[in-house]
């Protein structure tokens, strides 16, 4: 069936995104058949969204694919991520999430996401502390989550050569290769049994927790792994000070340069956070050129601005990272999976970062949720309008009193619009969102399933909630690079 959507705007794409009065956007079969103005064939089916916006679908890179318990550590001292339910001396904790609360919990994100404006997203599983992989019942949870509420995915089991531990007075690190290659190896397996699943919506792609929790031997054969599976590698890669001076004193170099030396950098390989880089900050290091090896290599960054800026953080800065020609993306990491909201913070931190207000532009930071996604995933099929274009779409209306007159409708989005103002999403021409319903699940049933391992994790952990814990942070004000 042939559709035509007719809009106040469209944002159509033909080498950039481009914005089109009183447009069109036409698909069928899963295809954008035609963006533009002025659509001279028929339409089986036209959908009046004369009050809206059509935008591409946004692209999530880097999605909590659980119930967040992270959101329990805001306004805290220490904002760490408390997903086991104590900090012990021993690598294994008492799990949070049984696997029936995670198979709850998987389609309860996945529906947030697709209510916070993304086609497509990157799902990150859960991680505890102390445990060297993520629960093995987690992927397949959220590959069917996504195949059944109507997302388009990629999942990956996670797994790691060290977890690091706290005994109350000391940290340190527990090492164990061998069982992080057989992680590998279960990442492996699951990837050939979801690959193309759920009519191609869902894929595979390989992840090693963090860069510092990796041997050289285990990013080398993740990305070889990645290669082979035509997708990509992703790591948490300098989020904390700690993790910079752990890479610097086993190996004598700057995280960038340790997966240069490796050659763990490349078109498909996605460094979440990298908020720590040689040159962009208080680094003793000369040679500042940290920022442009990595956009030499066409590796990608995925910026998380929310999730940081609750600790006080921020990428310093998505400006001056995209002025270096990093192809940068954005992922919510967190709750809301707002990724209007995403937008918004990534811009405004931009300007603050960079004391200017020409940095981080709405344009720049809506082509980092849209093109910049797509290309960090190897797709030129997705986050954008154009013909050939996978059909996926984002509606959201632009006409509410809390928005005001919109005189350029991408500044209206990032700035002043959320998640409450999309009336539909459409992934592969099948609206998944209409009238601003989730249409393929119950969305009251899934809040009441998700709030049940909320209340059981409070109940168990009474005033371990606000509890000071590491959080990663070093006491050093600076670090110093090998010569």
């Amino acid at each position: 069936m042939r559709t035509r959507i007719a809009g106040r705007w469209v944002i159509g794409y033909d080498g950039g995104h481009r914005i089109i009065p009183h447009g069109d956007v036409v698909y069928e079969d899963g295809r954008i058949v035609f963006a533009g103005r002025g659509y001279p064939g028929s339409a089986d089916l036209t959908i009046d969204a004369q009050d809206c916006l059509i935008s591409p679908g946004l692209i999530n890179l880097h999605a909590v694919a659980n119930v967040d318990l992270q959101v329990f550590r805001i306004d805290v001292e220490s904002p760490g991520f408390p997903k086991a339910r104590r900090w012990v001396e021993q690598p294994a904790a008492t799990e949070v999430l049984s696997d029936r609360e995670i198979e709850a919990s998987a389609r309860f994100s996945v529906a947030c996401i697709l209510r916070g404006g993304a086609t497509t997203f990157g799902a990150i599983t859960t991680m505890a502390p102390k445990r060297w992989e993520d629960p093995p019942a987690e992927p397949d949870a959220i590959a069917r989550a996504a195949g059944e509420l109507g997302g388009r995915a990629y999942v990956a089991h996670q797994y790691r050569a060290y977890v690091s531990y706290w005994d109350g007075s000391q940290s340190g690190w527990l090492a164990d290769e061998a069982r992080a290659f057989l992680g590998l190896e279960r990442a492996k397996a699951f990837a050939r049994r979801i690959d193309g699943a759920y009519e191609g919506r869902v894929r595979p792609y390989f992840f090693p927790y963090t860069c510092d929790a990796s041997t050289p031997e285990l990013l080398r054969a993740s990305k070889a792994a990645a290669d082979e599976f035509k997708t990509h590698l992703r790591t948490h890669f300098s989020q904390s000070w700690q993790e910079v001076e752990t890479i610097i004193e086993r190996y004598g170099t700057t995280p960038v340069r340790y997966l240069e030396g490796l050659g763990v950098l490349g078109g498909n390989v996605i460094l979440t956070h990298a908020l720590h880089i040689a040159g962009n900050g208080p680094y003793d290091d000369p040679r500042d050129d940290d920022l442009q090896l990595i956009a030499a290599s066409g590796t990608s960054v995925c910026h998380c601005p929310v999730v940081y800026l609750r600790r006080g953080r921020t990428l310093n800065s998505f400006e001056r990272y995209r002025r270096a020609g990093i192809n940068l993306g954005l992922g919510t990491d967190t709750f809301p999976q707002d990724m209007l909201l995403e937008m918004r913070y990534a811009a405004l931190a931009s300007k603050f970062e960079n004391g200017d207000p020409t940095a981080g532009t709405a344009a720049a930071v809506f082509d980092a949720a849209t093109v910049g996604g797509a290309l960090a995933l190897g797709r030129d099929d997705l986050g954008r309008l154009a013909p050939g274009a996978r059909a996926d779409i984002l509606v959201v209306n632009l006409s509410r009193l809390h928005i005001g007159p919109a005189t350029d409708p991408i500044k209206a989005l990032v700035y002043h619009a959320s998640a409450a103002d999309i009336e539909t999403l459409i992934v592969d021409g099948r609206a998944v969102v209409e009238r601003g319903r989730l249409q393929t699940a119950d969305e009251e049933e899934l809040v009441r399933a998700a709030q049940a391992p909320y209340d059981r994790y409070k109940a168990a952990s009474p005033g371990g909630i606000a509890a000071t814990v590491p959080n990663g942070r070093s006491s050093r004000p600076h670090c110093r690079f090998a010569r």
